[in-house]
């Protein structure tokens, strides 16, 4: 689980519900190529590396992480190519073929596993760096900033009861496709995570053969129509993934609002007024209550 090494590889602090939610982001979104883990996943660990300032400083804090979070992302993308899963892997996992070739005979896995050292290597660097441009103020907002990502966590909570305060806060990282670089749909990842704060793998209580299992069971149950065993983060989020692609014609923030984000103000004026972006806000908070509200 690629986000999952990175973001616990990063940090001290023991952030396991936090870690519970970033299950299903390997692979691209629940396998479906978009935004790599080693990116979201190393997002949310820069976010949490500098969650005091993020604490006094509210949206001056949020405008530099981004910043940084931006400035990762194109690192990774300049050393790797790309950071889609799909352009990365060359592969669908949502097909037999595709994924036997991600696994056979190991070049494309091994390629993975190379990406995910020399992120945690840039990413620890990052460790010494200050946030950029703190010195300067967002221009005047008139009401409360809007956080895809956050809006679909606050709506999952409040129709179902589950949810994470910390994961809430931490979710502007996905403003504008995480870091305002257009990729995974914010309003997508929240549904994801939302459901796997109920679904996701407490990691650090789950032994090697557990996860093992639950990685085969999760990849089996993208190539079937009806998943078997227990309701797990890629049979239950593969739905998700796919009625929102139907609905949004796409994953990735870029091609959904056909903008290339210049800067935090820029985003947010862009989601303030967008009626589209409202409106699959709304479809992602009730997909994945409606998928958690069956479960529990």
């Amino acid at each position: 689980m690629a986000s999952l090494e990175v973001f616990q590889d990063m940090i001290e602090r023991q952030e396991d519900r936090v870690l519970k939610a970033f299950t299903g982001l390997e692979g691209g979104m629940v396998a479906s190529g978009s935004t790599c883990g080693v990116v979201t996943g190393g997002a949310l660990g820069l976010a949490l590396m500098h969650d005091n300032v993020l604490k006094e400083r509210g949206i001056a804090a949020e405008v530099a992480v981004l910043s940084l979070i931006g400035e990762y992302i194109r690192w990774f993308e300049e050393s790797f190519g790309s950071s889609f899963c799909r352009e990365r892997s060359g592969v669908d996992f949502y097909t037999t073929m595709g994924q036997l070739r991600y696994f056979l005979p190991g070049d494309r896995v091994g390629k993975c596993l190379w990406h995910i050292r020399g992120a945690m290597r840039q990413l620890h660097i990052y460790q010494e760096k200050d946030l950029p441009g703190m010195g300067l103020e967002p221009k005047e907002i008139q009401s409360e900033p809007i956080h895809c990502a956050q809006a679909v966590l606050r709506g999952i909570r409040d129709r179902t009861g589950i949810g994470d305060p910390l994961l809430e806060r931490l979710s502007f990282i996905f403003d504008g496709g995480v870091g305002l670089q257009g990729g995974i749909c914010g309003a997508l990842a929240g549904a994801v995570m939302g459901i796997n704060l109920l679904l996701g793998m407490d990691i650090r209580d789950t032994s090697y053969f557990q996860t093992l299992k639950a990685f085969v069971v999760g990849h089996i149950n993208l190539l079937l129509e009806k998943p078997i065993g227990e309701p797990e983060p890629f049979g239950v989020g593969k739905s998700v993934v796919q009625r929102f692609r139907k609905e949004a014609g796409a994953t990735e923030c870029h091609t959904i609002t056909e903008k290339a984000f210049s800067d935090w103000n820029n985003f947010q004026g862009h989601i303030s007024s967008s009626d589209k972006c409202t409106g699959l806000i709304e479809l992602a908070t009730t997909e994945a209550s409606n998928a958690i509200k069956r479960l529990i």
